[in-house]
């Protein structure tokens, strides 16, 4: 092979504007460019920069604000941080659990079958990556309203392309949420979390390591699907959006099954010394990243690269094709590690190998194309420091909450809730999921406020200890509060966990915001991550990874609900105490845990009474005392009553009592934080020091929900037939 200088393309100034504005590069950017190379890059250098500099790769807005989470805790050991593919806890007994969530929202938006088959393919590799097997999928879905056939259109197909990769790869969906708004009409949002077990001894690292070893490139063909996926994942949607369907990834789940057992055997050989997948920007961040870590260099030759018809530099380089993965492999083995890719029909070759240049030297048609430090496409990036500005005036999101219910006609006012797009039955995505395949889902979707996992030791026997996980995200009182309203979406995610009986051991996060250039919307990314901290803090959970999707608006300004998705996971020690929302037998006593309050727009939130809650839960479900719980959220308690009914084959007759300080709304649909609905055996006696703890009624026989009121009489008597119904009735 010939190898000349860098091409010097003697790019003209219109011309350099058009390539700046193509891969989303300012002046300011291009200027730092230059300085940081020592030269004027060429066209192929520019794209590298374009998809490395983009918000998807390089955190250039967020970084500041990702800084202040907490990473270390007291309750659970970090093997791996933010930084890594995915995090790893340990969990003892040689149980190492790897997690991540991450966003494709412009992709759904453009192609949602495609868009979301391969959100969930890529949230896969990246737990694959580090030497976990994948065991289950949770996701977080925003849509705008189901009456909307754009949104129909738009949530259906992202169901169907969720349930296809997850069901294809055989792996589980066991839990998620939706939620509907008008903000999400244009820009709806897919996060995709996934959770997996460390099969090796380490975790395998992504810094490629050895002067000489080979480069190893394994999967299927580089095409040009996704070109641009990076930068187009970091700007707004605008009405020529769907001419970006090129930067829509296809997803292949049947070849995604098949890199998860093949990277495994390769894993356990002993032979691969740095494993990457190729997301976002493809090669090009493999290759930098990988090189960046290591502090070596890499020299990587396209030719070489297995594809579907012949492609420009460009297009291998950015290319986001599915389903591939990079390696770096002990020098003299290469063989026998291509050998057991063969072995499962899956396409490997060397493509290049590790160098002492400290460089990253790309090579195509024998000239060499580019060559560029790494540090400079990674951790050189430019970083902003953003204005943030307190809007002027706050609209009451939540709604007329102080429009109190007439009392005679409290039961419409139940069944319009629960068939509306709010509290409908979501049992229309998750039947769409097989959700006990590897056989380890112990709570399945609707039936607990987080899911349960059973969890297998190294040597497959398994443990005692369970894996509760769970998504969560109130995006209406993150926009009223976002300070207070993250805060929320963090207490209820570990009140989730707490439900089924397990201890909040770490998180995960997905940052959905707006435009971070408009200093409004910025400071709710800025409130909103200061309250997350605030929140790890007060519940010893560190942040171990995650994802941050910005600039979700449309071209006419819209911007979505700020919203921040918890993404969160808990152990419990036996799996076998654990419990679920439906009531578990006949003249079960009804338990109210925590008080109502009349709460304004967006609810208080006492962090004593929070944790007292939790360790409360945690106590009794262990030593069996709570036989069935769930957690009070949306909607309340009278909301929380029939969905405790729905699920099960009891009914329940519930007394509660009404102060004259209380008004009714609260009381029955007052969304009070620390709350939980917890069912004992007749002969137990719940008391807590600190946590008001008020029994309400007993578990009946039938499904007939029963509400009475002191002073007032029964106001709502509806069989839970009637209830289920209407709750299945939105789509």
């Amino acid at each position: 092979m010939t190898i000349n200088s860098a091409v010097q393309d003697n790019i003209q100034p219109t011309q350099l504007k058009e390539l700046l504005n193509k891969h989303k590069l300012t002046d300011y950017e291009y200027t730092l460019i230059v300085k940081l190379i020592g030269r004027e890059p060429n066209e192929v250098e520019i794209g590298m920069f374009g998809a490395m500099w983009s918000e998807h790769c390089a955190y250039k807005n967020s970084k500041p604000l990702l800084k202040l989470f907490p990473t270390k805790s007291n309750r659970v050991k970090v093997l791996a941080g933010p930084g890594e593919n995915a995090g790893i806890i340990d969990l003892g007994e040689g149980i190492r659990v790897a997690f991540k969530i991450e966003s494709h929202n412009r992709p759904t938006a453009i192609e949602p079958f495609q868009g979301a088959t391969t959100g969930v393919g890529g949230i896969l590799r990246d737990i694959l990556t580090l030497g976990a097997r994948p065991i289950a999928f949770l996701n977080s879905l925003h849509f705008g309203n189901p009456s909307s056939e754009r949104s129909r259109y738009l949530l259906t197909h992202a169901v169907s392309g969720i349930a296809h990769y997850g069901n294809c790869t055989g792996i589980p969906t066991v839990g998620g949420q939706l939620i509907h708004d008008d903000s999400y009409q244009e820009n709806p949002l897919v996060n995709a979390m996934c959770v997996g077990l460390l099969e090796t001894e380490l975790p395998v690292p992504s810094a490629a390591v050895g002067v000489g070893n080979p480069l190893i490139y394994v999967g299927s063909e580089t095409g040009r699907d996704g070109l641009g996926g990076a930068s187009f994942a970091s700007s707004g949607l605008s009405g020529e959006s769907n001419k970006d369907r090129p930067a829509v990834q296809i997803g292949d789940p049947f070849m995604g099954k098949l890199l998860i057992e093949t990277c495994l055997e390769a894993f356990h050989s002993g032979l691969v010394l740095a494993s990457q997948d190729m997301g976002a920007a493809g090669l090009t961040c493999a290759c930098c990243e990988m090189s960046a870590k290591g502090k070596v260099g890499i020299d990587l030759n396209l030719d070489l690269i297995p594809s579907r018809g012949e492609l420009q530099t460009h297009e291998y380089l950015l290319s986001e094709s599915q389903e591939r993965m990079f390696f770096v492999a002990k020098r003299g083995f290469e063989n026998d590690l291509i050998k057991i890719f063969d072995k499962w029909g899956l396409k490997a070759c060397v493509v290049g190998q590790v160098t002492d240049s400290k460089l990253v030297r790309i090579f195509h048609k024998g000239e060499l194309v580019a060559e560029l430090p790494p540090e400079a496409l990674t951790d050189q990036a430019p970083v902003y420091y953003r204005s943030a500005q307190k809007p002027v005036s706050q609209i009451n999101v939540i709604g007329n909450a102080d429009l109190e219910p007439k009392r005679e006609s409290l039961e419409k006012v139940l069944m319009d809730k629960l068939s509306s797009p709010a509290f409908a039955s979501r049992s229309w995505i998750y039947e769409q999921f097989d959700q006990q395949v590897q056989l380890n889902t112990c709570i399945v979707p609707g039936k607990g406020d987080a899911a349960l996992l059973r969890l297998r030791k190294p040597d497959g026997k398994l443990s005692s200890k369970g894996l509760a996980v769970t998504v969560d995200c109130s995006p209406l009182y993150v926009k009223a509060n976002p300070f207070l309203g993250a805060q929320l979406c963090m207490a209820e995610a570990a009140r989730n966990i707490a439900s089924v009986g397990a201890v909040p051991l770490a998180i995960t996060d997905n940052l959905n915001f707006g435009n971070p250039e408009k200093p409004e919307s910025f400071w709710f990314m800025q409130e909103a991550v200061k309250g997350i901290v605030e929140a790890c803090q007060r519940l010893d959970v560190p942040v171990v990874g995650g994802n941050v999707s910005l600039y979700n608006e449309f071209a006419d300004g819209r911007q979505i609900l700020p919203t921040p998705v918890i993404g969160m996971v808990g152990v419990i020690d036996d799996y076998r105490k654990a419990v679920s929302i439906p009531f578990a037998n006949e003249g079960d006593q009804i338990w109210l845990l925590g008080e109502t309050l009349n709460e304004p727009e967006c609810p208080c939130l006492d962090w004593k009474l929070e944790t007292a809650l939790h360790q409360f839960l945690n106590e009794k479900i262990n030593d069996g005392a709570i036989l069935s719980c769930h957690d009070l959220s949306e909607g309340g308690l009278l909301i929380a009553l029939a969905e405790c009914v729905m699920l099960g084959g009891f009914g329940c007759e519930i007394t509660l009592g009404l102060s004259s300080l209380l008004r009714l709304d609260s009381l029955l649909f007052g969304e009070s934080q620390s709350r939980a609905i917890v069912t004992t055996a007749p002969s137990v006696e719940l008391r807590h020091p600190n946590l008001k703890v008020s029994k309400i009624g007993k578990v009946t026989k039938g499904n007939q929900l029963s509400v009475f009121v002191d002073g007032i009489g029964q106001l709502v008597s509806l069989s839970g037939d009637l209830l289920l119904k209407v709750n299945k009735s939105v789509l």
